[in-house]
């Protein structure tokens, strides 16, 4: 028995360590919980003139989205479709802010930013459309809905068509809220989703294919 203990005692240690491998992994600080970070300082940035920095590059049937001379492009091929890109990094409570407009594409397009991003299941969306909605989407297990009381708001802020028009998302807490060109569009209260990735998308509507210009990406602790 002397002599199996030992043996014993390193495959438990070794399952443990490979057990715990996977959760490391996985496991990330949040940017704005990192002790050195105070209000206010800027958590990300990104102008998309480097086309180093990190966003995803595709190019397939579906979609086109990376760096371009007007910004990070993102354009989607058929209706109905979206197209997601992020950090790649973990937040709590941030402001997001961007620049968007269309550039081709129907008016019942989306466009915006994504926050406490987990996979593409479980995130939150905020977005403006062409034709001058705002909204908020919740997405639990693939089901969306719609915050605060399910439904698109109009709001004569916004710069319709291929207008530009300046996004932050503050998500704090429990208190979510969509800035549209320096005022207040929307705001709702979820404790679903507590942390996550940071990002931007489009998304088509029936009208058909659709392409959308971002400029000067903006995380920072609120």
């Amino acid at each position: 028995m002397v002599k199996k203990t030992p043996f014993l005692l390193l495959f438990v240690i070794s399952l443990l360590v490979l057990n715990s491998c996977s959760t490391i992994q996985n496991l990330q600080i949040s940017q704005d919980k990192l002790p050195w970070k105070s209000s206010g300082d800027v958590l990300v940035q990104d102008d998309f003139s480097d086309d180093t920095t990190g966003w995803e590059i595709v190019n397939n049937v579906y979609e086109l989205k990376g760096y371009s001379s007007e910004g990070y492009l993102i354009s989607i091929n058929n209706k109905g479709g979206r197209s997601i890109s992020t950090t790649g990094l973990q937040f709590s409570d941030v402001k997001v802010q961007v620049g968007t407009h269309k550039l081709t594409g129907s008016n019942d397009s989306y466009l915006g930013i994504v926050c406490r991003y987990q996979d593409s299941q479980n995130y939150y969306r905020f977005f403006v459309t062409p034709d001058g909605y705002t909204g908020l989407v919740r997405v639990i297990d693939g089901e969306p809905s719609t915050l605060p009381d399910g439904k698109m708001i109009y709001n004569h802020n916004v710069k319709q068509n291929d207008g530009i028009n300046l996004l932050e998302v503050f998500c704090v807490g429990s208190q979510l809220s969509l800035v549209v060109n320096g005022k207040v569009a929307l705001t709702a209260e979820d404790e679903e989703l507590t942390k996550g990735d940071v990002g931007i998308f489009a998304e088509t509507g029936q009208g058909g294919a659709g392409s959308f210009v971002f400029n000067d990406f903006i995380v920072s602790k609120p």
